[in-house]
């Protein structure tokens, strides 16, 4: 019995060292290369045609799929790919479509979308490792672009064995090695120089348990370091161009953009002299490729043109994108305040997230509130309120007290009421609940008055936001179309009823009339936690018996509405569109904000990412609403809400804190007056793309010729696709995955060659490279706008410089006069519906 067991166990002895000591490497590998002891895999470009050919397989030709790199290291431990459209290409450079002749020069080249190659069922196990890797990656798109990966089966690489990558954001050159693993998680940046895309270099990772140390090597140059809990590294599977971070056989993301020369991967920590000898072969190997390949490397795209974003250090607390304008603090200290506006007599309503309200005014007549009394003493009466509008004269509600506002909060809408005119609320008046309240801290949200009838109206916010359709555990679905949740109520003027507008809204917590006393809300993006609910933070036109999208239709949930197109998206993702006003004036012939232009225009907050829009509607042919949105302010503040003064002067209310919601009911806020000031200062009316090599630029009145001085040279055109005008502003943003996506998607810079006006002065024209590609782009004009006053004025500072966006919609119009001896026209217009081309392109507005 003994023999036997000793016999089994030497065989078991002679089975595990035959498989974690290399057998020597394949007859065809380089021979430049005696590969030190613990050598696991051994990939080599350059022997790709010896291995076929000693395996008597065909020959390849450069720029032909890859389905197979074959190891060089003696175990076979080739790397695969079976989907012909996620091959690779192995690439000789300067040489395509040419026999391998040489054993230098050659690339599997990755395109950075899906091209990856696997190994399954390697099935390894180490503390160690020592990995060398030459490689140029063409660009980094951001998002953990992978160079190799090793990871147990099904599992996520960076838990369960490593992983080699570009890190998280896009980066405009070689910037960023992230090595992370299993003892040593979390991204981090090991890479302390920058290179240019394109570029050959030998890239050293190793990790040594004795040392409790990862550490990382470039060109022989040592890099970051960084803290290993020694850790079994568990290598059932090993990815090259990418890397496997999802729980499941088809977890592999992150392409690399770039070229893979040679791998070798060894279970152990190289000494230094052995670590030298395989630098020295590499160097030697690969000295004509660093130089051939920048020269020959021909990038897609517009690569060169990467540009990443560098965002202003200290950016002013309300930063105008458009010139003429001045910002002042609203000196009262009040807690976070959700809703302003203000009555006929100029005094000023502030609707705190406390509950409690106060009344501003206007000490010194400067148009500037500098005092704040309480209104309103909440007592906990009033738990979440977002939502006010103030009672007009005659009003129903007004039959027993001289003045108030209408509140909507958790679980009622209330009309808080001031019975004796001492500006002092006595009578908190409920008009509205008995719907099932939700978990939120908010369910009535946005009120507004219609102008005529005096109906009120208020939305009520969805159910479930994470469970829009209330499916349960089984997938059944309990949404019910005839719920009050995810609505617009209407309120009968004389109270005696309540009944639903639309359904499918989300949180619509701006809801406003328009001149033409049509009613519109705002609603928060969804997609977040359902797929098409409601991509983008959107406006709506609200009509009866409609449904606008929140959930969306369904074959088997919601099989009986059609979704209502939201009005405009408000991208990128995750703005959180919240307050809106109309430019309207407060009386009749009274000012409105900014030019003239803007009249009857939404003003709209984006809450979470600090922004203040100006979207413009316009009826086409058909009576229908087309909208058109301009940026013209950022924040360093989540701005919730705005209104208009009886002055023309815009007052914005901000919160303290970080998305969402910030620091809360006892949170400290700001306000903000923005005002129109400087009227003579040219402002601009659009921008566009009038061909494929030309913007233009168009103004209200004639420009000074200081300012066209070196325009060209200074003026900056930024594109991508989520770009937005006065990006570099943008100082608060929420956390969501999203949009750590999209700061890490690259940016890149549109060449402009020259800049002209028009005999008139009023617009430029700017000669561009061609605009590559249906996105967004960003033009900054410097020097335009003004200095910053003293201090001593109350000012806030100001860049003074324009940032426009503008993308490739319209459409090039060609008009041929039946009478020929009429002159034609050719050029662009904004709209295809000529209604909307003539009300976006009237000189009438400007003036």
């Amino acid at each position: 019995m003994s023999n036997r067991i000793s016999v089994h166990l030497a065989a078991v002895l002679a089975v595990f060292v035959t498989a974690t000591t290399s057998p020597g490497a394949e007859p065809w590998a380089d021979a430049r290369l005696i590969p030190p002891d613990g050598l696991e895999i051994w990939l080599d470009a350059a022997q790709q045609a010896a291995a076929r050919e000693a395996d008597k397989l065909g020959p390849l030709k450069s720029g032909d799929r890859l389905a197979e790199l074959r190891d060089a290291s003696g175990f076979q431990r080739h790397v695969v790919q079976a989907d012909k459209g996620r091959q690779p290409k192995l690439v000789q450079v300067g040489s395509a479509g040419t026999a391998p002749s040489s054993s230098t020069g050659w690339v599997v080249r990755f395109d950075g979308e899906d091209d990856h190659l696997r190994l399954r069922g390697l099935n390894r196990r180490w503390s160690d490792f020592t990995l060398l890797i030459v490689a140029a990656p063409h660009t980094n798109l951001g998002g953990y672009r992978g160079l190799l990966a090793v990871n147990q089966a099904e599992r996520k690489d960076y838990e369960t064995g490593f992983n080699l990558d570009l890190n998280a954001p896009a980066s405009a050159a070689l910037q960023n090695l992230n090595l992370e693993g299993r003892g040593f998680g979390g991204a981090r940046n090991l890479l302390k120089t920058t290179v240019p895309f394109g570029t050959l270099h030998v890239i050293e990772a190793v990790a040594e348990a004795a040392q409790k140390q990862v550490r990382v090597a470039f060109d022989g140059k040592p890099a970051g370091t960084r803290a290993y809990a020694p850790s079994e590294l568990i290598a059932d599977e090993l990815t090259l161009g990418a890397r496997h971070v999802a729980n499941s056989v088809s977890g592999v993301q992150g392409f690399l953009h770039g070229d893979i020369a040679e791998v070798l991967l060894f279970n152990r920590v190289l000494s230094d002299a052995e670590t030298q000898t395989v630098r020295t072969y590499l160097d030697g190997k690969y000295s004509d490729l660093k130089a051939a390949l920048p020269r020959e490397l021909k990038l897609a795209g517009a690569a060169e043109n990467l540009e990443p974003l560098v965002v202003v250090a200290d950016p002013p607390p309300v930063q105008m994108l458009v010139p003429g304008f001045t910002v002042r603090e609203v000196p009262v200290e009040l807690t976070n305040i959700n809703n302003l506006r203000y009555r006929p007599d100029g005094q000023l309503y502030a609707l705190g997230y406390n509950g409690n309200i106060s009344l501003l005014s206007d000490a010194d007549g400067d148009g500037l509130p500098d005092t704040a009394t309480e209104f309103f003493d909440n007592k906990g009466r009033l738990r979440g309120p977002i939502g006010m509008a103030v009672i007009p004269a005659g009003h129903a509600l007004l039959s027993e007290a001289v003045r108030g506002v209408v509140v909507a909060s958790k679980g009622k809408i209330s009309a808080i009421l001031d019975r004796d005119g001492d500006d002092v609320a006595e009578t908190e008046r409920v008009i509205a609940t008995g719907w099932k309240e939700i978990p939120q801290n908010v369910d009535a949200i946005g009120v507004a008055i219609h102008p005529d009838d005096g109906a009120i109206y208020f939305g009520l916010g969805t159910a479930a936001y994470n469970n829009a359709y209330l499916l349960d555990e089984s997938g059944k679905s309990a949404f019910d179309l005839a719920s009050e949740r995810g609505t617009i109520q209407r309120i009968a003027p004389d109270l005696s009823r309540r009944e639903t507008v639309c359904t499918g809204v989300r949180f619509t917590i701006g809801l406003e009339f328009n001149a033409d006393k049509e009613l519109f809300a705002t609603d928060q993006e969804g997609a977040t936690w359902l797929p098409n609910g409601n991509p983008f933070d959107e406006l709506l036109h609200i009509q009866p018996n409609r449904h606008y999208g929140f959930p969306p239709r369904h074959p088997r949930h919601l099989p009986s509405v059609l979704d209502e197109p939201s009005l405009f998206d408000y991208a990128p993702q995750h703005q959180s569109t919240c307050g809106m006003v109309f430019n309207l004036p407060l009386e009749p012939n009274g000012p409105i904000f900014g030019p003239a232009a803007w009249r009857g225009d939404a003003l709209v907050t984006g809450e979470s990412r600090g922004k203040l829009y100006r979207t413009r509607l316009t009826r086409d042919d058909d009576g229908r609403y087309v909208a058109e949105n301009q940026l013209i302010a950022c924040l360093n503040m989540l701005t919730v809400d705005c209104c208009l003064s009886p002055r023309g002067d815009l007052l914005v209310a901000c919160h303290s804190g970080g998305p969402d919601w910030g620091t809360g009911p006892s949170g400290k806020g700001k306000i903000y007056s923005i005002r129109y000031e400087h009227v003579s200062q040219p402002q601009p009316l659009g921008a566009w793309a009038a061909g494929p090599q030309e913007v233009r630029v168009t103004f209200d009145q004639p420009l000074d010729p200081q300012q066209l001085k070196n325009l060209a040279a200074q003026a900056r055109i930024t594109y991508g696709e989520y770009v937005a005008a006065g990006d570099r502003f943008e100082s608060v943003r929420p956390g969501y995955a999203v949009t750590q996506l999209q700061q890490s998607t690259p940016r890149y810079r549109l060449p402009i060659y020259s800049a002209s006006v028009t005999p008139d002065r009023r617009t430029v024209m700017l000669a561009t490279a061609p605009h590559p590609t249906a996105a967004t782009y960003a033009l900054t004009l410097p020097g335009f706008g003004r200095e910053t006053k003293p201090a001593a004025t109350g000012e806030l500072p100001q860049h003074p410089q324009i940032d426009l966006a503008y993308s490739l919609h319209g459409v090039r119009a060609t008009w041929e006069p039946r009478d020929k001896s009429l002159r034609g026209w050719e050029g662009w217009l904004p709209h295809l519906d000529l209604a909307v081309s003539r009300a976006w392109s009237s000189s009438n507005r400007a003036r």
